[in-house]
């Protein structure tokens, strides 16, 4: 059963060791095609040849880059027919056996939703690169969140679109969540066809969208039972796309991606990339608690802020002290918008 795996790289070091790591630790490796999107200055695209005909490598200048939608698009059409479609993010490890384990998840979660149209999908635990080169894996540290957890979707503290990590407590089979993450969807090749990436959604908001549209055209959400992925959240000296030297070209991609986003949540955008069923439209917002009309006639938004911390740095997510829960799991504003609970001071 052969799985497609879709990387958008973005200048990003990381992609050899992260596509070594997929396939070292994959019980199947003859099963594996492996698709990227490098985004890089002319001849700096760190290559995988040592994949043969297993990898699609297409090469983009670093300049053209127009955001994380953009980018898996185009990821997503190297896709081929393969059984299963796999996005992740290009600074990931694995575990041992994760496709046979993760094969076996989704089968558990469509005989539980008594639908072949499941999605499997959550934060992956965090994993730090030391001043030696080496990856490390926290395991028990208080300010980090390395066990399996499903996720539900809040407008943040810095007033965008992100997801709240919810603790799993029966750990014996996948959980019921709802939303994705965007660099660990794991669903059958079906997928590619329901739900083609948006390109013009940036960055932040890409995963509810995503979420919402899968939903309502049947999709049910499921977060691992068991941690398989990791992820370097920090990256903090790494070149991001929203640092582009065309600050007003990041600014304009973003206020785009602002005004989809609206429309889709709003239920305004047809075709492919809006809502399908509206019985299930509505029955998603009763699930989140978020009524999207209420939400932004309400004004919780503010778009020019939104692009000025975009624009600025994005670190929220970036961390993972920062992922939208309380460190000491007492505060219950930490789920509010413009949260200024200590947990969530820079200087913490």
């Amino acid at each position: 059963m052969s799985i497609f795996v879709s990387i958008a790289s973005y200048r990003d070091s990381q992609l050899p060791k992260t596509v070594k790591s997929l396939y070292e630790n994959a019980d199947s490796k003859e099963e594996l095609i492996v698709g990227i999107i490098s985004q890089d200055l002319n001849n700096k695209h760190k290559r995988v040849d040592w994949l043969g005909d297993q990898v699609k490598f297409v090469e983009i200048h670093a300049k053209d880059a127009k955001g994380a939608g953009y980018a898996r698009k185009l990821a997503m059409e190297l896709y081929d027919g393969e059984d299963y479609f796999f996005q992740i993010d290009s600074h990931t490890r694995f575990a041992k056996g994760w496709d046979t384990k993760l094969k076996r998840m989704l089968s558990e979660a469509q005989k539980d939703s008594k639908t072949e149209k499941v999605i499997l999908s959550q934060f992956p635990a965090p994993y730090f690169v030391g001043s030696d080169g080496k990856d490390y894996f926290p395991k028990k540290d208080p300010h980090v969140w390395d066990e399996p957890s499903w996720t539900k979707p809040i407008n943040t503290n810095k007033g965008v679109w992100g997801g709240l990590r919810q603790k799993i407590e029966d750990k014996t089979k996948p959980h019921k969540s709802l939303t994705v993450l965007a660099g660990y969807i794991f669903a059958p090749g079906r997928i590619v066809e329901d739900i083609p990436y948006d390109e013009r959604i940036s960055f932040m908001g890409e995963e509810i969208c995503f979420a919402i549209r899968a939903y309502t055209r049947g999709w049910e959400i499921y977060a691992p039972n068991e941690m398989l992925l990791w992820h370097f959240y920090t990256r903090s000296e790494d070149p991001k796309v929203w640092n582009l030297k065309s600050v007003n070209k990041w600014m304009n991609i973003e206020a785009e991606s602002n005004r989809i986003q609206k429309d889709v949540l709003l239920g305004k955008e047809k075709g492919i990339y809006g809502i399908s069923d509206y019985d299930r439209y509505f029955e998603y917002q009763d699930l989140i608690g978020i009524d999207f009309h209420e939400f932004y006639m309400s004004g919780k938004i503010n778009y020019k802020e939104n692009m000025s911390v975009l624009v600025e740095e994005i670190d929220f997510l970036d961390t993972p002290v920062k992922t939208m829960y309380c460190v000491e799991g007492l505060h219950k504003e930490c789920e509010e918008l413009l949260c200024k609970c200590e947990c969530h001071r820079k200087d913490k």
